[in-house]
C-alpha cells in the first residue's frame, strides 16, 4: 500500500482554504500574459479551473484526461522518485491535496495544490512538453539507485520543468512551474543581473540549484520540441559526467 496514495476529502478545507486558494488565482490572473508561455495560457484557458474555491481533483481528472489522457492522483505530500517517475510514465499526474497557508502567499517551501494544478497542468495540454516529461521519466527511473545520477537529473528536471524560460516573439517567457506560482521568482527574472543561459545539458549538469532560494542563474530553450529532442544524447551525457567521479555541489 502506497502511503502517500490518498483522497482528496474536499469538505475539510476551511474557508481559510478557500480563500488562499482564490487571493493565489487573483493573483495569478493579474500577471503580466506576455511573460508567461503562450502555451501555459492556452492549457489553462482549455481547463477553466475554477478561481474562487479549490479544485476537486476527480472533476478535474476527467477534464485533462478528455484533452491529453493524462488521469490525476491525490498525493500527501512528496512521493519516492521510482514512485513519481511511475506515475508519470502512466500518465498519472499527482497533486498534492494540501493548500499552503495565508503567510506562504509569496513562497512555498512544499509543493501544494496550487503550486501542482496552477503551475504544472496547463502544461501537460502541449504534447511535445508531456512527451519530454516521460521520456526524461523512463531514462530516470534506470538511474534511481545511483545517488550522482539522480542529483544531475534533478538538475536538468529543475531547470526546465520548475525554472525554466523559453524564447517566444524573441523574449524570455516563463514555462517552468516553480517560476508561475512564486510572485518573487517572476520578479528575479526580470533582473537583468541574473544570467539566463542558452539550454545547454553539459552546462547545466555543472550548476547545483537551491529550491529554497530565489534562483542565481536560468535555463532558455528556443522551443518545446528542441527540448524533447535533447534527451535523445541524454543517457550518454550523463554516463560522460558520472565518469569523472566528481559532482559540483
Amino acid at each position: 500500500m502506497k502511503t502517500y496514495l490518498i483522497e482528496q476529502e474536499y469538505d475539510a478545507y476551511s474557508s481559510e482554504d478557500h480563500l488562499v486558494w482564490e487571493e493565489m488565482n487573483r493573483r495569478q490572473a493579474a500577471l503580466n500574459r506576455n511573460k508567461i508561455s503562450k502555451e501555459y495560457w492556452y492549457g489553462l484557458d482549455l481547463l477553466q479551473i475554477q478561481n474562487s474555491r479549490l479544485p476537486n481533483i476527480a472533476a478535474l481528472s476527467n477534464k485533462l484526461s478528455g484533452f491529453t489522457g493524462w488521469s490525476l492522483v491525490p498525493v500527501k505530500g512528496l512521493i519516492p522518485a521510482e514512485d513519481f517517475f511511475n506515475l508519470i510514465i502512466e500518465k498519472k499526474y499527482p497533486v498534492t491535496t494540501s493548500i499552503r497557508k495565508a503567510s506562504e502567499l509569496n513562497f512555498s517551501e512544499q509543493p501544494d495544490i496550487f503550486h501542482d494544478v496552477l503551475g504544472h497542468l496547463p502544461l501537460l495540454i502541449n504534447k511535445k512538453f508531456s512527451d519530454f516529461l516521460i521520456a526524461y521519466s523512463k531514462i530516470a527511473i534506470r538511474y534511481v539507485g545511483n545517488e550522482h545520477a539522480v542529483e544531475l537529473l534533478a538538475r536538468l528536471y529543475w531547470y526546465t520543468y520548475e525554472m525554466g524560460l523559453i524564447v517566444e516573439d524573441n523574449e524570455y517567457k516563463v514555462y517552468g512551474g516553480a517560476i508561475i506560482t512564486s510572485a518573487n521568482e517572476i520578479e528575479n527574472i526580470r533582473n537583468a543581473r541574473v544570467p539566463k543561459h542558452s539550454f545547454n545539458i553539459d552546462h547545466l549538469f555543472r550548476t547545483p540549484y537551491n529550491p529554497y532560494k530565489l534562483q542565481n542563474e536560468y535555463f532558455v530553450i528556443n522551443d518545446f520540441s528542441s527540448l524533447f529532442d535533447s534527451l535523445v544524447n541524454l543517457e550518454s551525457r550523463l554516463e560522460r559526467h558520472l565518469s569523472y567521479g566528481h559532482i559540483t555541489l
